[in-house]
């Protein structure tokens, strides 16, 4: 059985066992009278998703739209293989995002270079889409679900140029993708995300401070839960980046630079015993995988920002 549960009216949360690890990852199901399908994780998550669409009672035959997040392969990667399943579905996703679902042949390779290419391995076959079955969205753009459901799409860079938030009316939530961080369910935990190629400190504090101006009441984060907390996590997310920054800007003053992304890695991963000792699948995947590459990548935008 997946992990779902209700998390709004008519927004379920789907655990998609992000590879093979339990509450590592999200996508949400909105069965309105339009049904959405928010991310879809890689390919081999494939079963997951499915299996958690039919739970709530409905098919995956009945969704119109799947909403790509951005296009990392943890949450756009078995969106070609999800189409499959969904004969009448359109893919949405953020305008710079559309060729590279067209083609994911740059998308894959960046991938490799930054994680390794047997961990791209699991995520499976990265299926292109096919162009008439994508709708490119600019910031402000909205989608009538019906009953009053509106989506409203916002453009969040920061951790990808590509990022789009989902704002929904009914239940004054937004969906994040990775615009915020990792996060865990009833825990004070938030690990924003600054992975490789197009990471950008200005803009993701931009996004965050975009996001507190919605006054939302709920967020939907992608990893991995929800939180009516907005404003206390949006401002946890600003602080840890900056938190990091001057890790790295200390590093710099002392010329030792070359430690600066394992002091980084250090100072995450102390604040994640709660995780150490109740969720160890996924802390061992945050600190195997996204921590590092996260403080690797802040340590070169850093460098690249002050001449380094």
């Amino acid at each position: 059985m997946t992990d779902i549960k209700e998390v709004g009216s008519l927004i379920f949360f789907i655990d998609d066992n992000l590879y093979s690890v339990p509450a590592a990852g999200t996508v949400y199901f909105i069965a309105e009278n339009k049904k959405v399908l928010i991310d879809t994780g890689p390919a081999t998550s494939l079963e997951a998703v499915l299996n958690g669409i039919r739970q709530t009672g409905f098919k995956p035959e009945e969704i119109d739209y799947i909403i790509i997040t951005h296009i990392h392969l943890d949450h756009s990667g078995g969106v070609g293989t999800m189409l499959q399943h969904m004969p009448r579905a359109k893919v949405i996703a953020h305008h710079k995002a559309i060729k590279h679902l067209i083609d994911p042949s740059r998308l894959v390779n960046s991938a490799i270079e930054a994680q390794g290419r047997e961990f791209v391995s699991g995520n499976g076959e990265v299926l292109p889409v096919p162009e008439p079955r994508l709708i490119p969205v600019n910031d402000g753009e909205t989608l009538d679900l019906g009953n009053g459901q509106v989506l409203t799409f916002m453009s969040c860079p920061g951790h990808a140029p590509h990022e789009l938030c989902i704002i929904e009316s009914r239940n004054r939530g937004i969906f994040v993708g990775d615009a915020v961080g990792h996060y865990i369910n009833g825990t004070d935990m938030m690990v924003p995300v600054t992975p490789p190629p197009s990471f950008d400190l200005e803009q993701y504090i931009a996004t965050l401070e975009r996001l507190k101006g919605l006054d939302a009441d709920k967020i939907y984060f992608a990893h991995s839960g929800t939180s009516p907390q907005v404003q206390e996590k949006l401002d946890l997310a600003v602080r840890k980046l900056r938190d990091r920054d001057n890790i790295i800007a200390q590093a710099a003053a002392e010329n030792n630079l070359e430690q600066a992304a394992e002091r980084v890695i250090k100072h995450v991963s102390n604040e994640l015993v709660w995780l150490r000792e109740h969720l160890r699948p996924v802390y061992d995947y945050w600190t195997g995988v996204d921590i590092p590459m996260s403080a690797a990548e802040h340590v070169r935008y850093y460098k690249k920002k002050h001449g380094l």
